[in-house]
């Protein structure tokens, strides 16, 4: 720190007028502040910061803000306290009466158990392990879930002990401020005993702005009338004293800070309505204001972070944060100056600068002097190179001059020592090599050595050169041509020799080079980033190429610097890189990007202390990287999970999922506040099936979109490009279940149902095999029985028939012979054979299957009747739906009907002696036939004596699964019905 203050102490003698601009990263609602208006900073254990506003909290992890105000869940949107109270607990006290408390990123309200919440404005831990809250209503303390009020007692005069606004502890006494009077700054001082639960003094109308223990022994006061220390009580007899700081503060005679901050390296930082004073140990002071980088001069708080860097909070632009208080920008070392050139010689603290405005050349010595020499040659070009290399050179345009400088006069005058008129574009960079020869090149290479010029054409331009370790000569013009010289002898008997050139030794055009110090040569390029070429004997070994993809700031590398650490530093219009190769990996540091400066940078140098100078297209930039230790690692976390965008859904490693909660965002975060827009974010998630980590992005979000059922292992990993942290990895697993239709009880049960379906259809297809087999045989037994029926019947009506003709034609022989008349037998024959032929009739009739229909059974059984009764000399009268169904009857229905009917009306005809017979049909389910006569009627006692006749009637339509009745009724009444599903 010393050293660096040393070392400034050079500009700051000089720049008397020029203010110093430190790199001040702003945030505001355009980065994602939830309000302009902050009001204090909080950092818990895990590295997030949280920012208190007065529209509400916003919690910062380096990749996003996380902001809760009044319309998400925070009671009200000025928060005045936060306290971590867990692992993963952080509690909130807004500025009401109310309590709450953040858990996995999810905001909650706490109810204590006796449900009373005082209104909180401090919330601190004391050292014997109790927390008391400093609150509107009084001084509480937390225990056992509840806010127990602590007993003050009131001392004559004082006034009413409510309204704390803030307290420290010293020796387990409480300094708290009241402000009864709702007025600012606070008026009165308490003084509490923790260990004996009472007041001991107090002090009125103070007009406190703040309370501060700088080491947890000493009290300082800031009030309306200045800035005090405060003397420990010890006994109650001990009265408030207020006394000045002692000179050992080394504060700015003045000043009345409203606020005090002592950071970990022990420097004060006071803010005030001048800007923020930062103290160092040894009492040299910076002011910190709008004219160096901050956004306004008053700030509300000071916070430094785990990683030394610098927060600064204020009510008008949200947040200002200095990383690194050892870089400054100076737009103009003097007014009016313009910075052309920087060279620092090896191994050297002096740093020669030339000013193109007036002609000078600038040298800072390492005491601290500055020194100015003028040219008052008026015809010098306005570019220049200023090298020191066996005396001094100054290279203007294709001319090479020795500088010349008259120490007591400050005056320079130069000597032209070589000139290349055949050099259009001029010598735009020169070094000096191991040896302290001059090495310059444009077109073509020059060495100055032992008062010789040496030149070797490169036939195109080239933008920069370099010596490796080996003192050769490395230079590559924009034509993609590398070549490597040597001056080999010494004397008369020196020369430039080419040991070797390579012909398009990288993808583009190069514009500048390095070599370091492992054998490496760095080229970098017009558009296509920085080549690292490893060369052994002079062949190339390996090439690694870096991009912006890698972390550069810019592809168009214009200058590249290797400092005395072996570290690559490249320019580009975009700003300044560090590469830094470690376990052959290239960590990327982006230099001026990180502290938000955003200029071209042109040349950069380094003094023997390690001090670096730049030079930029808007100024000089003075840069020192060392940095203060700190353990601080980042963490990777997975700090939000949504689920199918269901926010509220708790999630926890291990968690089971349904299947359609296979939509998942994890929002990962890795705290860091240095340089944070180069961290970057991979992913590899086992058992998807891809084996590869994710290209590396800025992006900490990461989606799946439907993911198919099974067990994930989500590995994160954040990558720091600039080096200063190793790689952060984090797992989170979980499970994707499948359907209820995928999962193996469904798929067992489907299995189950499958086998029962197909024993069941195997059962149905051997029973239907079965039946259609008994059907065939019930068929083949219908067919023997239909055959049987038909060789019975026409055994027993035409064969009975054909023996009567037979008889009688025997007759009619024997009559003939005897001469006898054979007329009666003759008409016999004719009747059987007609009674013959009708019955044959019928028998077919029965048999085809074209009368298969109800219909045709009753068509055929009415043309039966009518016929067969008109005969007789009996009228008939037949009565039948005009609808008959076309129900298909089987032969064996038609059959037992017709013949049913037929024997009613030959007993009709035969036994009632009727002159009117009617038929009545009516056809629902079943078939009914009623036949009424108005003959003599039946002896129902006497029906046995009717022989077969009927009990074959009745047979028939019991086969049928029908019912026959014979009832007198005025006549004879036979009813019949016989189902026609049967």
């Amino acid at each position: 720190m010393q050293r660096t203050a040393f070392l400034l102490a050079c500009v700051f003698t000089y720049t008397t007028l020029v203010a110093q601009q430190y790199p001040f990263v702003h945030y505001t609602p355009r980065e994602g502040l939830v309000n302009n208006r902050a009001r204090f900073i909080f950092q818990d254990s895990k590295g997030k910061i949280y920012v208190s506003t007065f529209g509400g909290l916003s919690i910062y992890d380096g990749a996003r803000f996380t902001n809760y105000n009044i319309n998400n869940g925070l009671a009200v949107a000025m928060v005045n306290d936060i306290v971590e109270m867990g692992e993963d607990s952080v509690w909130v006290f807004p500025n009401t009466n109310k309590v709450q408390y953040i858990v996995k990123g999810k905001l909650k309200d706490f109810t204590p158990a006796d449900n009373y919440t005082p209104l909180v404005n401090e919330f601190i831990k004391s050292k014997d392990g109790h927390y008391y809250a400093i609150a509107d209503e009084g001084l509480f303390r937390f225990e056992k879930n509840r806010f127990i009020k602590m007993p003050i007692n009131e001392l004559p005069g004082v006034k009413t002990a409510n309204m704390l606004t803030q307290a420290v502890e010293v020796d387990q006494k409480l300094y708290i401020l009241s402000n009864p009077d709702y007025k600012q700054p606070a008026s009165n001082l308490l003084v509490y005993d923790l260990l004996n639960k009472k007041m001991l003094a107090y002090i009125n109308n103070i007009n406190a702005r703040f309370l501060f223990s700088p080491n947890g022994r000493e009290i300082w006061i800031s009030t309306q009338t200045g800035f005090y220390t405060l003397q420990k009580f010890r006994s109650e007899k001990d009265t408030i004293e207020l006394k000045s700081l002692p000179d050992s503060c080394h504060f700015p005679k003045g000043i009345n800070p409203d606020y005090v901050y002592i950071d970990r390296q022990d420097n004060i930082w006071l803010s005030t309505y001048m800007g923020i004073y930062k103290i160092a140990k040894d009492g040299s002071t910076t002011l910190f204001s709008v004219a160096n980088g901050l956004t306004t001069n008053f700030q509300s708080s000071i916070f430094q972070d785990f990683e030394n860097n610098m927060w600064f909070t204020n009510e008008l632009t949200g947040l200002c944060k200095l990383s690194n208080q050892q870089l400054a920008f100076y737009s103009a070392l003097k007014p009016g100056y313009s910075i052309s050139d920087i060279f620092i010689p090896p191994l050297s603290d002096s740093i020669w600068m030339h000013d193109i405005s007036h002609h000078r050349v600038i040298l800072l010595l390492p005491n601290g002097k500055t020194e100015e020499y003028i040219n008052p040659q008026e015809s010098l070009p306005t570019i220049a190179r200023f090298v020191s290399a066996n005396g001094y050179w100054m290279l203007c345009g294709n001319k090479i001059f020795q500088w010349n400088a008259d120490w007591e006069s400050k005056r320079y005058h130069l000597s032209l020592y070589y000139k290349d008129s055949a050099n259009a574009t001029g010598y735009s960079f020169a070094s000096p090599d191991r040896n302290g020869n001059l090495v310059t090149a444009s077109n073509k290479l020059v060495v100055i050595a032992d008062n010789k010029i040496f030149t070797e054409p490169i036939n195109y331009m080239a933008d920069q050169l370099t010596i490796d370790k080996e003192n050769r000569i490395w230079v590559a013009h924009r034509g993609n041509q590398l070549f490597c010289f040597q001056v080999l002898g010494t004397g008369d008997s020196a020369k430039l020799t080419l040991l070797r050139s390579f012909r398009a030794p990288v993808p583009g055009s190069p514009r500048s080079i390095v070599a370091d110090q492992s054998g490496n040569v760095w080229l970098g390029t017009r558009d296509q980033g920085v080549y690292c070429i490893h060369i052994e004997g002079l062949n190339v070994v390996s090439i690694r190429q870096l991009t912006t993809v890698n972390g550069l700031s810019e592809n168009f590398i214009n200058y590249l610097f290797c400092d005395k650490d072996n570290n690559i530093w490249a320019c580009s219009p975009s700003g300044l890189d560090k590469i830094r190769v470690h376990n052959k990996n290239f960590l990327v540091e982006n230099i001026t990007k990180s502290n938000n400066l955003y200029l071209p940078i042109l040349k950069i140098q380094q003094t023997r202390k390690g001090l670096f100078w730049i030079l930029s297209s808007g100024g000089v930039i003075t840069y020192n990287p060392a940095r203060h230790p700190t353990d601080w690692k980042p963490r990777l976390a997975f700090s939000d999970i949504v689920i199918s965008n269901a926010p509220q859904i708790p999630v926890t490693p291990g968690k089971e999922l349904r299947y359609f909660q296979n939509n998942l965002i994890f929002q990962l975060s890795a705290p860091t506040y240095i340089d944070e827009k180069q961290t970057r974010f991979s992913y590899l998630l086992e058992g998807s099936g891809n084996e590869n980590w994710s290209n590396p992005s800025t992006n900490p979000v990461i989606n799946f979109v439907n993911l198919p059922p099974g067990k994930y292992s989500l590995k994160a990993k954040a990558i720091f490009l600039h080096g200063l942290y190793p790689d952060a990895i984090a797992s989170f697993s979980f499970t994707v279940l499948p359907p209820w239709w995928q999962t193996w009880w469904f798929k067992l049960s489907i299995s189950l149902l499958i086998l029962a379906l197909a024993l069941l259809g195997l059962r149905y297809y051997i029973n239907r095999k079965l039946e259609l087999q008994r059907v065939i045989l019930e068929k083949k037994q219908a067919i023997e029985k239909e055959r049987t029926r038909i060789a019975t019947d026409m055994h027993d009506d035409l064969g009975a028939g054909l023996s009567r003709i037979k008889f009688l034609s025997e007759t009619i022989g024997m009559k003939k012979q005897q001469h006898l008349p054979i007329e009666e037998e003759i008409d016999s024959i004719r009747s059987y054979s007609h009674e013959m032929i009708d019955k044959m009739g019928e028998i077919v009739w029965a048999l085809n299957e074209k009368n298969d229909t109800l219909s045709d059974l009753l068509s055929y059984t009415r043309s039966y009747a009518v016929e067969y009764l008109a005969q007789n000399g009996i009228h008939c009268l037949f009565e039948e739906p005009d609808d008959i169904p076309q129900l298909v009857v089987s032969s064996e229905f038609r059959r037992n009907i017709y013949l049913t009917v037929k024997e009613a009306l030959h007993n009709i005809v035969k036994h009632a002696q009727a002159t009117d017979v009617l038929i009545n049909i009516e056809i629902t389910e079943h078939l009914s036939i009623q036949i009424k006569d108005n003959g003599k009627g039946i002896d129902e006692g006497r029906m046995s004596s009717f022989g077969n006749g009927l009990f074959n009637m009745s047979n028939r339509i019991q086969e049928l699964k029908g019912r026959f009745q014979i009832i007198d009724r005025n006549g004879t009444l036979i009813d019949l019905i016989v189902p026609l599903n049967s």
